[in-house]
């Protein structure tokens, strides 16, 4: 089974799309099951889409929102996703949402991984939403090409929910090396995930992997088939 694929010339209709299709999904599994859960990506693609939705008159307090991946930082340094996340969808309506971090006051992400994993195991799966980026080097979450650690973290036979994992230094991961990230299990396990993704070079290697290429965003795609909606946007 393929992904959706839907591509926008408008980047706000992108946004108007991916805020429906989560408010849509987090009102069915709360009329159904009394819970939801959202997992977010960091980045400036999805960061409206959050805004949008701390808005929304949603029951939060039965929301639990959790990240995919962040970087190995207090939430004080500028690269860390849980400082988005509280700046952009925490706000408003959706302040009365759970939030579970990933970041612990551990010094590297393997000392810490079993306290994440801890409290991540308690973020009820299936998640109802999972919020995918990709980089022009076709990660997604934090399973960046040969790092160290990526092995684990996509492992189908690893059913944990997370995985540290150590970048190699690169253009795309500047000086944040070291990640917490869900593991391709846990990813895989969603009712709907969406990538969000803008611009021509990212929309290039996003076709090269739905070709085959050998890339880590190909795993997602691989196990999440039409569970996966992509928007797109120039």
């Amino acid at each position: 089974m393929r992904p959706v694929l839907k591509h926008f010339s408008d980047i706000s209709d992108l946004h108007e799309r991916a805020t429906n299709l989560i408010v849509a999904r987090l009102k069915a599994d709360v009329e159904n099951t009394d819970a939801a859960s959202l997992m977010v990506s960091g980045g400036s693609t999805p960061g409206p889409v959050y805004e949008q939705l701390s808005h929304f008159d949603l029951p939060w307090d039965k929301i639990t929102i959790g990240l995919v991946d962040d970087r190995w930082v207090d939430e004080e340094d500028a690269g860390s996703n849980a400082a988005l996340i509280r700046r952009t969808l925490l706000q408003n309506k959706a302040a009365k949402a759970r939030f579970v971090p990933m970041k612990t006051a551990h010094d590297t992400p393997a000392a810490g991984q079993a306290e994440v994993e801890a409290a991540y195991t308690h973020i009820a799966q299936p998640y109802s939403v999972v919020i995918l980026g990709m980089g022009g080097d076709g990660h997604t979450a934090s399973w960046f090409p040969d790092a160290d650690g990526l092995g684990n973290a996509v492992d189908p036979k690893n059913t944990d929910c997370v995985a540290a994992v150590t970048a190699k230094p690169s253009d795309v991961t500047g000086a944040y090396l070291q990640r917490m990230t869900l593991t391709r299990h846990a990813v895989g396990s969603c009712h709907l995930a969406l990538l969000l993704i803008t611009g021509a070079q990212k929309q290039q290697v996003l076709k090269d992997a739905l070709s085959g290429a050998d890339y880590p965003i190909g795993l997602a795609i691989e196990t999440l088939g039409d569970r996966l909606t992509v928007l797109s946007g120039t």
